[in-house]
């Protein structure tokens, strides 16, 4: 979900928030309070997701070099075992090299505004198709598959400028950002996603993973805290007959995501990973990069770092700076940019 900030949920930061679809999905499923997004740009959110790998280089991964060559997937690990893949974007087909990084990735299928059958009535005038006619084409597309399936998509109406057809720009008039109304329009298309989905064969047998590529225009009224908002972001599973509801509180992040989903799906071949199953044992922290500075977020602390020493450390949740557990998190982070 473009942009789709845990500042704006209500379940997760209080207050009413705009995404009331999602908030009622947590209850029903796996929600991970302390998620965080691995970078800040879309470009960095899909490799981090759908291939654990995070944005910690000055080059963003999909154009680098490295795209090009042998690297692991969500894709082409359940490619191998039978699975059909494709990635939906309804932006214009190249956008931020979405599509290159599909093929790399090793999905079958990618499909864009250019594979979109009604583009120029459904068109947004900036980016691509609007949400909620491009989630109901997803869900109808993947019913015409087969099965096994894995399928990826990212929306794109809650993106800058925040525009939205007149009669929808009505309805979800409100808020104090131009962001909000375009959050909840994104969740209302989430919604019918999932009305249409239950009515499918194949919903009882699906894992749904929700989660946003990063956040954006973040309201700081200083309503949060020392809660790292910058990073913070929803992740929630859904998976009938499979996991039971729960609200997980540890630190997860968006590379995290890939072996949680192979574990759930009962894949127990050896696979690489950057990131590791929030469902296993272990200290868990998120890493991230920005304007020349890495980032780690712990439990109890925030660390900046420059790739060579400590620039700050910012506790959260009210505890005290612990140095030794400093120490730790700097090592940790020093082996994820190695």
């Amino acid at each position: 979900m473009e942009s789709f900030s845990a500042v704006y949920s209500g379940e997760l930061a209080g207050g009413e928030g705009h995404m009331p679809f999602l908030d009622s999905l947590m209850g029903e499923s796996l929600c991970f309070t302390r998620a965080y997004a691995n970078g800040r740009r879309s470009i960095d959110g899909i490799p981090a997701i759908l291939a654990a790998i995070p944005g910690l280089m000055d080059e963003a991964f999909i154009t680098s070099p490295y795209a090009a060559m042998p690297f692991t997937s969500l894709a082409n690990v359940l490619a191998a075992e039978g699975y059909r893949t494709s990635f939906y974007h309804g932006g214009r087909n190249g956008t931020m090299g979405f599509d290159g990084f599909a093929r790399s990735a090793g999905f079958h299928r990618y499909v864009g505004l250019r594979e979109y059958p009604r583009a120029q009535a459904d068109f947004d005038g900036h980016w691509g198709v609007r949400d909620r006619p491009f989630m109901q084409f997803w869900a109808h597309q993947l019913n015409a598959g087969p099965q096994p399936f894995l399928s990826a998509l990212l929306t794109l109406s809650s993106h800058h400028p925040y525009e939205l057809a007149p009669p929808d720009a009505a309805r979800f008039a409100g808020g104090t950002l131009p962001i909000h109304a375009t959050l909840r329009y994104a969740d209302d298309a989430l919604r019918r996603f999932f009305a249409t989905a239950r009515t499918m064969p194949w919903y009882a047998n699906t894992i749904f993973v929700i989660t946003a590529d990063h956040t954006a225009d973040l309201e700081r009224d200083g309503r949060h805290g020392d809660k790292p908002i910058d990073h913070w972001i929803p992740l929630v599973v859904h998976a009938p007959g499979r996991a039971e509801p729960a609200r997980m509180e540890d630190v997860v992040q968006q590379i995290d995501i890939m072996p949680l989903v192979l574990q759930l799906a009962g894949h127990h071949k050896p696979f690489f990973s950057l990131g590791r199953s929030p469902l296993m044992p272990g200290p868990r922290y998120a890493v991230m990069a920005g304007n020349g500075l890495y980032g780690i977020i712990g439990e109890h602390m925030q660390l900046r770092h420059d790739g060579e020493r400590i620039l700050a450390i910012r506790p959260l949740n009210g505890a005290a700076v612990d140095s030794a557990e400093a120490r730790t998190m700097e090592r940790h982070l020093q082996a994820a940019v190695q």
